[in-house]
């Protein structure tokens, strides 16, 4: 990253002696002026991992922008941690207070082409100024920088770097393999060499794997990821779809806002496109759902929706004769005859001809097409059969095009030597049929994977003429597969109800196996995909003979710590960090930030069934709270509770906190104030809030108005972080607007406000200038001024900018603050916090994300700094995801994640009073 230094607010160089002696801070202005909020500056393409997600990162995921992931991260994704630390609370006050104003039903504040307030709505009831936010050692000089006409401090000779934590927070027995679980999602082969991909689902966040196997399955190799650069790959990308051919190979995934592609000469080096590369073919409301090698390249094709829901769907063909660069063919090339929706589902090809299956909302609901000229052109055709649902798989060997058509008990095969003229091969008959699930070919063979009432059994063909049994897919999880469910994603991603699934990866009730897809290599046949028996997950790798016996195979160990430290809170001299190791929700405490001692759950409190993590703490008149999710479906929460932060014990058995039918309930965030705790996060497509006067007894949140709480599909409602104080209870997160921008699918800021925590009005807050989207995962408070912050998209739908907002009047009114980074930086927000001394943001820059801080004494003039060195800054992804203060020291949590491993990281720093003192 370029390091710079400051500029004032008349755009120039500032080299006053109080300005370079303050460093952070910046001299106060009156209350009324607000600075404006710039638009933001166009961005290079970038992707922000996510979320889970999140979600959240993270940010939020694209709603029903396609399968659903496993937590990581948009945001983000991925997933990155995103419980902000709301600042402690107020074990002192009296529950009593004083009277709150009314609060309306909902409030919604001016758009941005109308205009913002023009004046501080309260601009004499509060003269209070924070003193300035000093952080740092002595004797530090202050280079000021002009980088691409903004300035950025840079400090000379303190490397402020974090300190590697995987050893400082010490775990119990594991309950899963480094508390991550690993999923293949996609397999390819040409001969006897095949790769199968995925990740690994840690808690810090979700990690890209390919596996290169020479021996036709028997044994795999962890294969190279590296970038364009030839840097380790973020996290938050996960590879779906793989295809092989004469000339390399080719594999495409999802990120936060859009598509990845890696290609590799040989399956053992594999190499992440740049954005800048793929974002030109693959935009941000794309969804792909099948690659091949079509004879002079490969073929993709998906589905692409204006609106952002699909509801809208599109076909799309994308062509690329290196997997490098791709040529995008839209959807008026393609459509369903009949009119409705169309997405494209299948793709192959035989001899010169291209053959593309898509889905149609409409009758007949299988289409398909073929293309002699390499997708110039294309002609419609038609597989013998009729049916009342889409329900027909494609395939090809070098010879022979196979279409498989479901019946009620069994599946018909047609045969085709050039995709148009079909003839009636074979029936597919196996006891206890149910549907077909995966049909795929390489050059000298097929096979399907078949759903039936035993479990997934396989069945393998040369010719399509007849077809034998080739085994089941259903084994023991590979070696350094773990087990445990994800806990949901962190970052925040916005869940709702359950994302529909890609129909080629479907689950077989009975064995609990999820194929996600199946090769031929050589005579082996290798299936891929998720194991959920017993009620855990681990990654399903099935490697079978000609003669369907068990070939045994396994995956090297997986990488990481393990650890995680979503949260801190601190009281009563007592500091309380909270995540998840080996699986299990963990809870470590220290007396000062730098000590940390594993807390023993002697009333089994963090472990349950799946994975358990925990995100959010907050100490209060009561005790102590922490809340996170357990690995249970639909999702539940995780709520637990502690008098002293050393003995805990489970909460969430209380009515309040049990789902209705499939809708889950996920905790995000957690606040304590006068009036009792809160709990916020989702319900749903709706926001879920949960009250307690003294976590004894729990009651759900009720909305001020209609659509406060209650969300749709279309219109979702999510809280990420709550904060607290004299005003009542302040919650942050975003709603989904379909018709923002002429009917497209986006996400606006949002908070709620509560006098009391258990009735909530909404304010929706305007989406800034040069801003697509953005939400608002963090908020903290400081008396009445509130601080609010997350990531907005901009661009195309690649970049990504720091945003937010503040309150000076405890959540009523709302102006924009500006965080500044070095123009043309990509940036994104990570925590928020509220100090004795002001606020601090902190965020990432670049990609892969270096650590900003951003500082405010008064919460409305921020000063941006990069710290440098180990966690702060270099290679992976570095972050700071929570803050707390103990005895005048500033500590922060985070990770440092690159493609190699992941470890959790603690920063401290002292807090100065003296305003005079030097940075």
């Amino acid at each position: 990253m370029t390091g710079g230094g400051w500029r004032s607010e008349t755009g120039e160089p500032d080299d006053s002696p109080e300005q370079a002696n303050e460093g952070l801070s910046q001299p106060s202005s009156p209350l009324n002026e607000w600075p404006s909020l710039p638009s933001l500056p166009p961005s290079e393409p970038f992707s922000q991992p996510s979320h889970p997600l999140s979600g959240p990162a993270s940010h939020p995921s694209q709603p029903l922008s396609g399968p659903a992931q496993p937590s990581q991260p948009l945001s983000g994704p991925a997933s990155h941690p995103s419980q902000p630390l709301s600042g402690p609370s107020h074990p002192s006050l009296p529950l009593s207070g004083p009277s709150h104003p009314s609060v309306p039903p909902t409030t919604e504040l001016t758009d941005p082409d109308v205009g913002y307030p023009a004046t501080d709505p309260m601009p004499h009831a509060r003269q209070k100024r924070f003193r300035s936010l000093l952080i740092g050692g002595t004797s530090v000089a202050l280079a000021v920088i002009v980088a691409g006409g903004v300035l950025v401090a840079s400090r000379q000779g303190d490397e402020q770097a974090a300190e590697l934590a995987g050893s400082l927070f010490a775990a119990g027995t594991a309950s899963g393999a480094n508390g991550r679980q690993l999923e293949l999602n996609g397999a390819a082969a040409t001969g006897t060499t095949v790769v199968v991909a995925g990740g690994e689902d840690a808690d810090s966040g979700y990690r890209t794997e390919f596996f290169l196997s020479k021996d036709a399955g028997r044994t795999f190799a962890r294969a190279q990821v590296r970038t364009a650069k030839g840097e380790p790959p973020v996290a938050g990308e996960i590879p779906r779809y793989l295809a092989a051919g004469p000339t390399g190979w080719v594999a495409l995934g999802d990120r936060v806002g859009g598509s990845v592609v890696w290609t590799s000469p040989d399956g053992a080096t594999w190499t992440r496109q740049p954005d800048a590369t793929a974002s030109l073919a693959f935009g941000p409301r794309d969804r792909v759902a099948d690659v091949a090698w079509t004879g002079k390249g490969f073929t993709a094709v998906g589905q692409t929706s204006d609106k952002g829901d699909f509801t809208d769907a599109a076909p799309v063909v994308w062509l690329s004769a290196d997997g490098r660069s791709w040529e995008r063919r839209a959807g008026w090339r393609l459509h369903p005859p009949t009119g409705g929706t169309l997405a494209l589902t299948d793709v192959a090809s035989v001899k010169d001809a291209i053959v593309v299956r898509g889905e149609s909302s409409t009758e007949p609901y299988d289409i398909t097409w073929r293309s002699t000229d390499a997708g110039e052109t294309w002609q419609a055709f038609a597989v013998p059969g009729e049916s009342d649902e889409p329900e027909l798989s494609f395939a090809a060997t070098s010879a022979t095009m196979l279409a498989v058509r479901r019946n009620d008990s069994d599946a018909t095969t047609y045969t085709s030597p050039d995709g148009v003229r079909w003839t009636t091969a074979a029936k597919i008959e196996v006891p206890g049929f149910r549907r077909v699930l995966r049909l795929t070919a390489a050059s000298g063979a097929a096979v399907a994977a078949i759903e039936t009432d035993s479990g997934v059994q396989l069945v393998r063909t040369t010719d399509g003429r007849s077809w034998q049994p080739a085994g089941t897919a259903t084994g023991p999880a590979p070696t350094g597969a773990p087990t445990g469910s994800p806990a949901g994603s962190p970052s925040g991603s916005p869940s709702g109800a359950a994302d529909e699934t890609s129909s080629a990866a479907s689950s077989a009730a009975s064995s609990g196996a999820e194929v996600r897809d199946a090769v031929v290599a050589g005579d082996n046949t290798v299936v891929v995909g998720a194991d959920a028996a017993d009620g855990t997950t681990g990654a399903l790798l099935a490697v079978r003979d000609k003669a369907g016996k068990d070939v045994p195979a396994g995956l090297p160990e997986t990488t990481g710590s393990g650890k995680v430290v979503d949260a801190l809170g601190a009281a009563d001299g007592r500091v309380v960090a909270v995540g998840g190791a080996n699986g299990e929700a963990a809870v470590w405490t220290s007396a000062d930030g730098a000590g940390w001692q594993h807390v023993q759950d002697k009333n089994k409190a963090l472990t349950g069934q799946g994975r358990q993590r925990l995100t959010g703490v907050a100490p209060g008149f009561a005790g102590w709270l922490a809340v996170g999710s357990s690995g249970r479906a639909p999702g539940h929460p995780l709520v637990v509770t502690s008098a002293d932060g050393e003995s805990w014990r489970r909460a969430d058995g209380a009515p309040a906190f049990q789902p209705e039918g499939k809708n889950p309930l996920i905790p995000r965030g957690v606040s304590a104030g006068p009036d009792g705790y809160v709990i916020v996060g989702e319900d749903g497509y709706g926001a879920g809030t949960w009250w307690s006067p003294d976590l004894k007894t729990w009651e759900r949140g009720a909305p001020a108005g209609a659509d406060n709480l209650v969300g749709t599909p279309t219109t979702r409602r999510w809280m990420q972080s709550v904060t607290s104080g004299l005003f009542g209870f302040v919650a942050a997160g975003g709603v989904t607007d379909p018709n923002a921008y002429g009917g497209v699918f986006v996400r606006r800021p949002t908070v709620w406000i509560s006098p009391d925590g258990r009735k909530w009005s909404l304010v929706r807050l305007p989406i800034p200038a040069g801003v697509n989207e953005g939400w608002l995962p963090y908020i903290a408070s400081n008396d009445d001024v509130l601080v609010t912050a997350g990531t907005a998209v901009t661009g195309n739908g690649t970049g990504t900018s720091a945003f937010g907002y503040a309150s000076l009047d405890g959540g009523r009114s709302w102006q924009p603050i500006s965080l500044p980074v070095v123009a043309g930086e990509q940036s994104s927000v990570t925590a928020v916090a509220a100090t004795p001394e002001g606020f601090v943001v902190a965020g990432t820059v670049g990609r892969p994300g270096d650590v900003v801080l951003w500082t405010s004494a008064d919460g409305r003039s921020w000063q941006p700094e990069q710290p440098r060195g180990t966690g702060m800054s270099g290679p992976g992804d570095q972050r700071l995801t929570s803050f707390t203060t103990v005895d005048g020291t500033l500590v922060g949590v985070g990770s440092t994640a690159t493609g190699h491993g992941d470890e959790p990281t603690v920063w401290r720093r002292p807090l100065s009073t003296d305003a005079s003192a030097t940075p």
